[in-house]
């Protein structure tokens, strides 16, 4: 459904009586009489309302906040700025540490439980193929000889 407007800002089927009419209901009271005793009553109904639970609330801990002023709250900042830093450092210090003790220990553990090899020629060079001399140097392995 559209709705088109003529020139005179109103729809094409607008009846200008009706129209009148519920401008001068729905328009707003001119006097400040009116305004001053609409705000009176929504602050007294919002103290009826509210009445009990203003006395209940009590202070919460970030409602200290709101007394620091602007060089205070750099303060603060730059006081949990450092012991962010300070607490990153901290877990990136006992990371690396952590990972070179688990090197350590795997390189221990490779070594302790690799067996000796006996040196006999049988050992280098038996069960291996051995290429031809004109074969590609990709394919030459160091222990065929």
């Amino acid at each position: 459904m559209t709705v088109t407007r003529n020139d005179n800002g109103q729809s094409p089927g607008a009846d200008p009586q009706v129209t009148a009419v519920l401008r001068a209901h729905y328009e707003a009271p001119a006097a400040d009489a009116y305004w001053a005793g609409l705000e009176q009553s929504i602050m007294q109904r919002l103290a009826t309302a509210t009445s009990g639970v203003v006395r209940e609330l009590r202070p919460s801990w970030w409602s200290g906040f709101a007394e620091l002023r602007g060089a205070d709250m750099r303060a603060v900042a730059s006081v949990a700025a450092t012991i962010a830093l300070l607490a990153a450092g901290a877990a990136f210090v006992r990371g690396q540490a952590a990972s070179a003790r688990a090197r350590e220990l795997a390189a221990r553990a490779a070594v302790e439980t690799a067996m000796p090899l006996p040196i006999d020629g049988s050992t280098l060079t038996g069960g291996r193929r051995h290429l031809p001399k004109d074969a590609p140097e990709r394919y030459l392995n160091p222990l065929d000889y």
